[in-house]
């Protein structure tokens, strides 16, 4: 029988369960959670599906269930980009490594014993890690993000008191489908029988499927592409959100980013009808509404004063964004076009599932200038270089070149060149969590990983 004594032991069993594998399908997890005494249960939940924008809006919704005066938020999130317990988080601070070990060092045991029975996931196991911890952490409310489709993601094992989906875009088609509705689909698959449907859908043929969807099981159902309109007030440069109880005003400046103001604007529809009442002044959540944000979510990080490199330089701005196919790189591209500021350099990888040579193309209409990060030494699923290449055509290749994850190999592609204004890594999710060891002790903005890795040791 293994042995768990360290947080290390702990996270080498479970990354031994299969890490980057997919199971989907909710037996196994209703089984595990049995086992475990089905810490799920006592929870009162808010899940979110979604293809992009799922993360944003979680971490809209713990800001806004704050402003309102709960406690005891939790948040289940994933990848996590460089500690494993960014997952779980209660009001903001990630799971303590001392629970992980204490937790896996108890259940370790049972899960050994029935292995053969229920063969748990690395997913399955963290799922049922973090529910255990929310319940013994007495949450008072969860935010619950899925980790991969909706109708047999493990997540979706709970009966929430409100379901969200953002936009969807084709991702995961090997497994979700190939078409728009087998994608969408799935997302539905977390609607439940009473509890209400929030969603962001301007499809017509999508948003009806929701509806019929939502109706055939008695979901109260809201559409915000129906519920968001531009300010009719002529003194408000903004929009306006017609909710279920009230409406409300929204500055176009609400965030930078149009996909995020977007996605605020889906949370704040969904935060209402949670509370099942209208919202109390805008001057409560609107500050944190604008402010909430996930790490590695158009995250920008400055050089750090008195870090200039060898060459006596600073180095350049840099925008970490999880963009990872087609939808998030497209929204991501519209987002630098609009802010202008000049030409980026893009440092990009991507999973070889991805549609990768639309996304290289994408990031190659807005700058030619790209250093490729191949991660198949770590992720068997990434792209090698090589096949991006041979994919592309000759002329698409110009100014694309590849580099190792190392401040020796990248220090001298962060300095500002003519042309060259601001560095953007994007890609893949992982890729962040390659690269943001490697940029922490040049730039601010990472002070949250330095603290939980300092904490790990």
């Amino acid at each position: 029988m293994t042995r768990i004594e360290t947080y290390a032991d702990a996270l080498r069993w479970l990354y031994a369960r299969n890490q980057f594998s997919i199971k989907l399908g909710l037996e196994g997890p209703r089984r595990l959670l049995e086992l475990l005494g089905n810490p799920e249960r006592e929870g009162v939940y808010l899940h979110v599906a979604g293809t992009n924008g799922k993360g944003s809006v979680c971490a809209n919704l713990v800001a806004l269930l704050a402003s309102a005066g709960f406690r005891r938020i939790g948040l289940y999130t994933s990848p996590h980009l460089v500690s494993f317990r960014e997952r779980i988080r209660v009001d903001g601070v990630p799971v303590p490594a001392a629970w992980v070990t204490e937790w896996m060092r108890k259940f370790l045991p049972l899960l050994e014993k029935h292995q053969e029975e229920i063969s748990p996931t690395y997913f399955e196991c963290v799922t049922a890690m973090a529910f255990a911890y929310f319940q013994a952490q007495n949450c008072e409310v969860v935010v619950l993000e899925t980790g991969l489709g909706g109708r047999l993601d493990a997540t979706n094992v709970v009966i929430p008191k409100m379901t969200a989906i953002t936009s969807i875009s084709f991702d995961h088609t090997a497994i979700l489908g190939d078409t728009l509705e087998a994608i969408w689909g799935e997302k539905l698959g977390i609607v439940k029988p009473g509890i209400p449907l929030v969603v962001d859908e301007e499809r017509p043929a999508l948003a009806h499927l929701a509806e019929v969807k939502a109706q055939a099981a008695n979901a109260p159902f809201f559409n915000l592409a129906n519920r968001l309109a531009k300010s009719p007030a002529k003194s408000l440069d903004g929009f306006e959100l017609r909710g279920r109880y009230g409406t409300y005003p929204l500055p176009a400046n609400l965030r930078s980013e149009p996909h995020q103001t977007r996605n605020a604007a889906l949370s704040l529809l969904a935060f209402e009808v949670f509370l099942g009442k209208a919202l109390p002044p805008a001057e409560t959540w609107l500050p944190p509404l604008r402010t909430a944000r996930l790490p590695g979510r158009t995250q920008w990080l400055e050089g750090k004063q008195g870090k200039a490199n060898k060459q006596g330089k600073d180095v350049l701005p840099v925008l970490l964004d999880g963009a990872h196919n087609p939808g998030g790189v497209e929204a991501l591209c519209r987002y630098l076009r609009m802010r202008g500021g000049g030409r980026p350099r893009f440092f990009f990888s991507v999973m070889r599932d991805k549609d990768f040579t639309a996304v290289y193309r994408q990031l190659r209409a807005v700058s030619g200038d790209i250093v490729y990060l191949d991660l198949t030494a770590a992720f068997p699923r990434a792209l090698p270089f090589s096949e991006l290449r041979a994919a592309l055509a000759p002329e698409e290749r110009e100014g694309l070149r590849e580099a190792v994850i190392s401040w020796d190999a990248l220090a001298p592609l962060l300095l500002p060149e003519e042309r060259v204004d601001y560095a953007v890594v994007c890609g893949s999710l992982y890729l962040l969590g390659e690269i943001i060891p490697t940029l922490l002790p040049h730039y601010r903005g990472l002070e949250e990983f330095e603290k939980m890795l300092e904490q790990e040791k």
